[in-house]
């Protein structure tokens, strides 16, 4: 049974966390474990599952409770983890999501835009 992963992006904008989007993202194991240790050893993972955010946004949660159960290793990555995660994509630059993940961190994330104070990714994998 394969593993997939569901991804929103978040941004604080006037210190309130808003949705951003919701990237469609391929199978690719080795960025599960980067991210959470899904799909592989914790010990290689930016940060282990930290569970939803308290303050997560109306959509994300939305779209998490609209899956229903089956859910797993709920997490999300600031700034600096996201940040992290480049650097180490940076070194692979090849898989199955390449282009998407280049979208993704090519997309002003690393740095954010005039307006947006913060930004995040929320996510969690389902079997």
């Amino acid at each position: 049974m394969g593993c997939d992963i569901h991804v929103h992006t978040e941004c604080k904008i006037q210190g309130v966390w808003r949705h951003w989007g919701a990237p469609s993202v391929d199978r690719w194991y080795e960025l599960f474990e980067k991210m959470a240790g899904v799909r592989g050893d914790i010990k290689n993972a930016i940060a282990a599952p930290k569970g939803l955010p308290k303050d997560v946004t109306f959509e994300t949660l939305f779209d998490y409770e609209w899956w229903g159960g089956g859910m797993h290793s709920e997490s999300w990555l600031s700034l600096e983890e996201i940040r992290e995660l480049y650097k180490w994509w940076e070194t692979r630059q090849s898989g199955p999501i390449e282009s998407q993940f280049e979208y993704l961190m090519g997309n002003s994330w690393i740095e954010p835009q005039e307006g947006i104070e913060d930004v995040r990714w929320v996510f969690w994998f389902d079997n």
